[in-house]
């Protein structure tokens, strides 16, 4: 006699739709004698039937994972979104960069980066990925320092004032 389990598992094996045949043949039982079974479990919504050429098919019926994963790639944008907000929310601007540059340069100018970042108190990640224009734009990089930016296989760790014009 076949049950509920045997076809439950025969329909684990499988993500798409079987049909009823082949239910049939692997549970070695006649299509009359598993028919009743099928529409018990549809109704009950273990199983989802499905049209399948110019038969029925069966597929388990799980949640619409889909649905869920548009749900979840949803949440991560609006999560992202905020996360942008919260740390766009200046915690040191651009002005405290320039002042501790003052502080640090030497006579000729030059300043390390490893040195700024030491003084405004930022993580590498936060301070090489907030301050990465403004530098380009008012900074010369210069090759050398112990930390900085990589160009090009060269590390640029030393920074100078652009002179502007």
């Amino acid at each position: 006699m076949v049950d509920e389990k045997d076809i439950i598992a025969i329909l684990n094996e499988s993500e798409r739709p079987i049909s009823l045949t082949k239910i049939a043949k692997k549970v070695k039982a006649k299509r009359k004698d598993i028919e009743p079974i099928l529409d018990s479990m549809e109704k009950n919504g273990k199983l989802k039937a499905v049209k399948l050429g110019g038969g029925k098919a069966y597929k388990l019926n799980t949640p619409n994972f889909e649905v869920y994963s548009k749900e979840i790639k949803d949440l991560q944008d609006r999560v992202r979104k905020l996360e942008e907000r919260f740390l766009s929310s200046d915690r040191v601007s651009t002005r405290e960069f320039d002042d501790a540059y003052a502080r640090i340069r030497d006579s000729l100018g030059y300043a390390p980066l490893e040195k700024i970042r030491l003084e405004v108190g930022l993580t590498k990640e936060e301070f090489y990925s907030k301050f990465r224009r403004h530098i380009e734009e008012r900074y010369d990089l210069i090759a050398g320092g112990e930390e900085g930016y990589v160009r090009r296989g060269s590390l640029y760790g030393i920074i100078k004032r652009r002179d502007e014009k």
